[in-house]
């Protein structure tokens, strides 16, 4: 650091001349008597001509751009005990003398209104600031500059170092600050600052870093050397023994400078220490102005008043400059006299320079002069004691004041007698200071950047990129909270400088979730909070923050609006280092299942097992997605409610951890109590989480846990375990009956399951006992009128029903009261439930009480006749307690009940099942229509024995009976044909259409057509198409008038191979949801449903009109090949080396034309493939907020194999406790749902028949109905 700087070369030296100027205002008077003690001419030395600059350095102030920007060397001030982690903030040398210059702007900010001075931003960190900084230089006409002194006038030139202990030195400069100058005294306050630099200098050229300490924070040492001791000053200034000493005490302390802005700055490479303090001016507008034209002439007029008319000649009018001057004659005084003990005093009257130059009452008022025998006495600073360096300091910054002002008004530097300059590139701070890019400070210093961007980081437009990256990181290091203003800065400067090493650095920040305060300030305006209020800050918590964005996420209405709020949630975190925030996001299910499925690249279909893997296999390849996965997983896992998610979660993945509940907590959070059997515990988890909307599924089942835990339960255990109850460890009451295979019966188990389940009709059935009475059947006009299925039915199709219901009543029986896990069903009901209703059967009268026999597996089992006849009755004969009289059975008896004799048993007569007299190959070509029709013939079969079984109660208009099967199963459709225009297919007059209704049992989607889903089969079903009608064009349409409360709907699987002339089925997947709405088919007259039913109408013709198109571009010629196919062949043709080698020239022509149409072709297609997707999503989300009819899956009929083989089961919801069984003949077993809705591609398991229950009728679906007598007997329900 140079110990010195070389003024201006001034060749005028101070002369006799300015002796004689003193002598004038101040003539000699009398030493005085007291003895005052004389600081040393030292203390006040002054800078000499030369000021020698550092010997060491050779340097010329050029730095290597290249460099680092702070070059670490070992500290120079290792004695300190400064901890530069207690810094309050960091900035550069540029930025801290920047701050200084343009600190008025902000002490003025308020200052026209109030006339107050503000506050001042040295001691404030740079992103407090940097924005009002750029709106003042961009808004004010001002621009303000620190202006350092450069004099003849020797008291002025301070930069001499003053030698301290230990080798440190002491800089100080002083200067004013000033607006750029006009020719007017200024209105605004001036400032003076003063700069004092202590170090052992920078012989390194090492850019310094410089931390902000407060005054508290300074060692002793340094505040004694650095600043005034304000508080001794006012100490021994608050004791005088007489008026003189009084007096000085009030020159000593106001005197004492009035500090409204300073800073500490201390460098951690070099130890250097820089102060720097902000003083007022000495004299306001209001001393001023008495300098302008108007006051002086103003003031002349009223001296000349005064005189005689023959005197005013004698006086003209002085010019400010020169009133100025005679001020600065009389501050000199007091400054160059300090070693005489003549008191040189003013008399103005006799002075008539003082009396027109000045304003007199400025000099007791601000210069402290006192009136003694009519002569003004200025201070003697000597009489200040160790502290006369106060009151001379103050009357420096007085006297820099005039030459200022002096400046303005000279036309030149010479004025005063003197020469004077102020200069404005703070040169002698930048050499002291002797940094490495000293000579682009200089340079750049009138042309400073005001960008706000870069005042915040405290940089300079020629630091390279690591210089910037340094900066960046000390300050965000010193305040992290700072964090997201300095990275919008940095990412500004990196845009605009285009720095290769800076866009990596911002880059690398981004990727580690750096966010700036502008993206910030966004995403907690999102969650309805203002960062910029302060006490938002202070106050505002993690958990409103979380709670804000639940709240948000729920309204949100798409899944990027979602995403959105997420993304903010996260850097809101990010930028409070909040762990709760954190783990809630990495805990936080996916907004959308099928998000969560792509995530772990799966599907709906595969199982939970299958799950698992995908995700340990994505968790172990990246590290951090592992969260990502983790939240997938999570998702599906609530989506499915799979137990077996739950128990991989809970053992593997503790940042899902819930607490664990006591036993007594468990079961009050299940709902049960503590004498629950296992399988109620397990039955009631289900029903709660079937039913209750919002239940905490994984808090139930770490409840179930805990109780499974405590009771050891193997069932509990495994239904943690896999989310299904194993039917070996439940009672017999606890799981339905299975079905024993009879032989190859292809679906009719699944059939019997299905009727089962549905409560009215298995009551209808179980409650069957009538007596067939032939008499009234071929009389009674309702049996000879009535029709079902459209068809009458005659005495014989009759008795063969009640045979029917007969069995399958005892069947429905058994499976409700046996002590079994599976019955039985007879071949002689297989053969009535496939062999159609018209195919008569023959009884023979029950006589006697012969061993029922019921067929199995084995055909040898049966007991054949000679005559080729098989005997078989159908149920068991009761049998009877000792107790309880025999039964009598006989298919003609009644149920008796005596009341008049109560204390005698009850006798109750069960109509049986007479003896079918039907011969083996009968039976075995029954199995075998079985196998040729399809489910809904057989359907249809059964419900027609069903109905005839049952009395013709009501009629429909065209009498066919009306009863509970019909109120079940049976719907109508509505067909209308109407007549469209043959060009616009309008519809015209509604007086020519023909309409038709009919009932349905079920309805028929054909998976031929590739629907995408269960809506897209039924809207092909009921879809509305043009059709050629007695030579017009007719548009059909289908809707549906009356809904059934049991809907079934059969899909067409089987087509018949025209090639092969074989029937082949179709394992093309078709996906359903458990929900269903009916909405949208409905016969109505609201014209908006109307409304979408055309655009749909028309959307479906364009998609045609698209096909067509699709298939004449992709149609094969004569060769095989679609035209695309055709031309590019061509072009490789024409593009072959053969053409070459037999020497064949192709026009380049043809060859761009062919680009040129295959280009065509592929524009045409990607089209129509895009426009395609486009219409079937509008029509697929066409009527999406239709769910007024609303129906429930609860049976799916499943097949797996080919056409003319395969295996049958089915699946049945229990909307009680929300769980799938497979009833798989014998065994029946819960099911995950995810393998009852398995829509992959390759799975041979298809559902051909699927029924959906009324949502108002769920209760009506009772898969569960067993109640076991101890020794089984059949007895009716009543």
């Amino acid at each position: 650091m140079p110990d010195s700087i070389p003024p201006p070369d001034y060749s005028e030296v101070v002369n006799s001349e300015r002796t004689a100027e003193l002598n004038e205002l101040y003539p000699s008077v009398p030493p005085r008597n007291e003895d005052y003690s004389r600081n040393k001419e030292e203390d006040l030395a002054v800078a000499d001509d030369q000021i020698e600059l550092d010997a060491s350095d050779g340097s010329n102030g050029s730095m290597d751009m290249n460099s680092p920007y702070f070059e670490e060397i070992p500290p120079r001030a290792a004695e300190k005990t400064y901890n530069f982690k207690d810094a309050e903030f960091f900035k550069t040398s540029e930025r801290i003398l920047d701050d200084l210059r343009n600190d008025p702007f902000f002490l003025l900010s308020g200052f026209d209104v109030s006339g107050e001075i503000g506050k001042g931003i040295l001691g404030e960190e740079t992103v407090y600031y940097a924005e009002r900084l750029h709106g003042f230089i961009k808004n004010s006409s001002k621009k303000y500059q620190a202006l350092i002194p450069v004099s003849t006038f020797d008291q002025l030139n301070t930069a001499k170092p003053e030698e301290l202990e230990d080798g440190w030195k002491l800089w100080t400069v002083n200067g004013i600050i000033a607006p750029s100058p006009q020719l007017s005294m200024p209105r605004h306050p001036l400032f003076h600052f003063r700069i004092k630099m202590k170090g052992k200098g920078n012989a390194m050229h090492v850019k310094h870093k410089f931390y902000s300490f407060g005054d508290n924070q300074l060692l002793e040492q340094d505040k004694k050397d650095l600043m005034l001791d304000v508080i001794g000053i006012k100490k021994q200034a608050s004791f005088a023994s007489d008026a003189e000493q009084e007096y000085n005490n009030r020159v000593l302390v106001d005197s004492i400078p009035q500090i409204i802005d300073s800073a500490n700055y201390i460098c951690e490479s070099t130890g250097t220490i820089l102060r720097i303090e902000l003083y007022p001016s000495v004299f306001n507008y209001d001393d001023l102005k008495h300098f302008e034209k108007e006051e002086i002439e103003l003031r002349v007029s009223s001296f000349l008043s005064q005189l005689p008319d023959n005197g005013i000649d004698k006086f003209p009018v002085p010019s400010t400059i020169d009133c100025l001057n005679t001020l600065f004659k009389v501050l000199k005084g007091p400054l160059t006299n300090l070693d005489t003990d003549d008191i040189k005093t003013l008399k103005p009257n006799n002075s008539v320079v003082l009396r027109l130059h000045l304003q007199l009452e400025l000099l007791p008022s601000k210069l402290f002069f006192r009136e003694i025998n009519d002569e003004l006495q200025p201070p003697r600073f000597s009489d200040l004691g160790q502290y006369m360096k106060v009151g001379y300091d103050y009357y420096l910054r007085a006297l820099t004041e005039v030459l200022y002002l002096g400046s303005i008004f000279s036309p030149t530097s010479e004025f005063f007698k003197i020469k004077t300059t102020f200069q404005s590139d703070m040169a002698q701070v930048f050499r002291i200071l002797n940094e490495p890019d000293l000579s682009s400070q200089l340079q750049y210093w009138d042309k400073f950047q005001y960008i706000t961007a870069m005042t915040a980081l405290s940089i300079c437009p020629y630091y390279t990129d690591n210089m910037i990256i340094d900066c960046y990181s000390i300050m965000t290091n010193l305040n992290p909270d700072n964090t997201p203003e300095l990275f919008d800065a940095l990412t500004y400067c990196a845009t605009s400088r285009q720095g290769n090493d800076l866009s990596m650095f911002v880059a690398t920040l981004r990727s580690k979730g750096v966010v700036g305060f502008m993206e910030l300030r966004s995403c907690f305006q999102k969650f309805g909070f203002d960062i910029t209020n302060p006490e938002v800050v202070r106050t505002l918590t993690d958990d409103q923050l979380i709670s804000s964005y639940k709240n948000n996420v729920i309204v949100s209405s798409t899944k990027y609006e979602r995403s959105t709020f997420r993304e903010a949630l996260e850097k809101v975190g990010q930028y409070r280092e909040s762990t709760k925030i954190r783990n809630f996001l990495d805990t936080e299910p996916l907004f959308d299942v099928s998000e969560a499925y792509e995530t772990l690249e799966t599907d709906p279909s595969v199982d939970d097992d299958v799950l698992i893997t995908a995700f340990q296999l994505k968790a172990e390849d990246s590290v951090y997605y592992s969260s990502l996965y983790a939240r997938a997983l999570m998702t599906i896992a609530l989506q499915r409610k799979s137990p077996m998610l739950f128990s991989y979660i809970h053992a593997s993945l503790p940042q899902f951890a819930q607490s664990i509940p006591s036993l007594e907590e468990a079961y009050e959070l299940i709902g049960c109590d503590q004498y629950a059997d296992d399988s109620s515990v397990v039955r009631i988890f289900q029903e709660r989480v079937a039913k209750e909307m919002n239940v905490d599924f994984y808090r139930l089942w770490v409840c179930l846990k805990v109780i499974g835990e405590a009771k050891k339960s193997k069932l509990i255990e495994g239904f943690l375990n896999s989310g299904v109850m194993d039917s070996r460890l439940l009672s017999v009451e606890k799981t339905p009956a299975g079905l024993n295979n009879i032989g190859n019966t292809c679906y009719l188990n699944s059939l019997l399951q299905y009727y089962f389940v549905i409560e009215p009709l298995r009551s209808l059935i179980l409650q069957f006992n009538k007596t067939l009475k032939r008499h009234k059947i071929e009389n009674d006009e309702n049996y000879l009128v009535r029709r079902i299925g459209g068809r009458t039915v005659g005495y014989k199709e009759i008795e063969r029903s009640y045979q029917f219901m007969y069995q399958l009543r005892d069947l429905y029986d058994k499976m409700i009261h046996e002590n079994t896990r599976c019955v039985q069903p007879t071949r002689e009901l297989a053969y009535l439930a496939f062999s159609p209703i018209s195919d008569e059967v023959e009884f023979a009268e029950d006589t006697g009480d012969p061993e029922d026999a019921v067929m199995g597996d084995d055909e040898e089992q049966s007991e054949v006749q000679e005559h080729g006849e098989v005997s078989i009755e159908l149920v068991e004969k009761a049998k009877h307690d000792e107790e309880v009289p025999e039964t009598k059975l006989d298919d003609h008896s009644v149920m008796d009940v005596d009341e008049k004799t109560p204390s005698a048993p009850q006798k109750t007569t069960l109509h049986s099942a007479a003896t079918a007299k039907i011969s083996a190959d009968q039976i075995e070509n029954a199995l075998e229509i079985g196998r040729q029709q399809d489910v809904t013939e057989c359907i249809e079969n059964v419900l027609i024995q069903i109905e005839s079984a049952l009395e013709p109660e009501n009629l429909d208009s065209d009498n066919e009976q009306i009863d509970l099967v019909k109120q079940l199963f049976y719907g109508k459709t509505k067909q209308i044909l109407m007549p469209v225009d043959p060009v616009t297919k309008e519809e015209l007059s509604s007086a020519r259409a023909r309409t038709k209704e009919e009932r349905f049992l079920n309805l028929i989607v054909n998976i031929g057509d590739h629907p995408r889903d269960i809506y897209d089969a039924l809207d092909t079903y009921f879809t509305e198409d043009l059709l050629q009608l007695d030579n017009e064009e007719v548009k059909r349409s289908l809707t549906i008038t009356e809904l059934p409360k049991i809907l079934q709907i059969q899909i067409q699987r089987v087509q018949f191979d025209r090639e092969r002339l074989i029937p082949v089925k179709s394992i093309e997947p078709l996906p359903f949801k458990e929900d269903l709405y009916m909405d949208r088919y409905m016969e109505t007259t609201d014209s908006e449903l109307i409304s979408k039913r055309k655009e749909v109408f028309r959307w479906k013709r364009q998609i045609a009109e698209l096909q067509e198109r699709r298939r004449k571009l992709t149609e094969p010629n004569e060769h095989g090949l679609p035209l695309r196919d055709a031309l590019d062949s061509t072009r490789q043709f024409l593009r072959s080396q053969i053409l070459n080698d037999i020497g064949v020239l192709v026009d380049s022509n043809i060859l761009e034309v062919l680009d040129e149409q295959i280009s065509k072709i592929d524009e045409q297609l990607n089209f129509i493939k895009s426009e395609v997707e486009r219409l079937q999503n509008l029509i697929t989300n066409q009527f999406s907020d239709l769910t007024n009819i609303g129906y429930s899956v609860f049976a799916i009929f499943i097949h797996r194999g080919q056409a003319s083989y395969g295996h049958y089961w089915i699946y049945i919801r229990d909307p009680k406790s929300n769980l799938y069984r497979k009833y798989n003949d014998e065994i029946v077993s819960e099911v995950p749902i995810e393998e009852v809705l398995n829509f992959s591609e390759n799975n041979s398991a298809t559902p051909y028949y699927l029924v959906f229950v009324k949502n108002e009728l769920l209760d009506a679906i009772q898969p569960l109905k067993r109640e076991i007598r101890e020794s089984y007997q059949h007895v009716p329900d009543q």
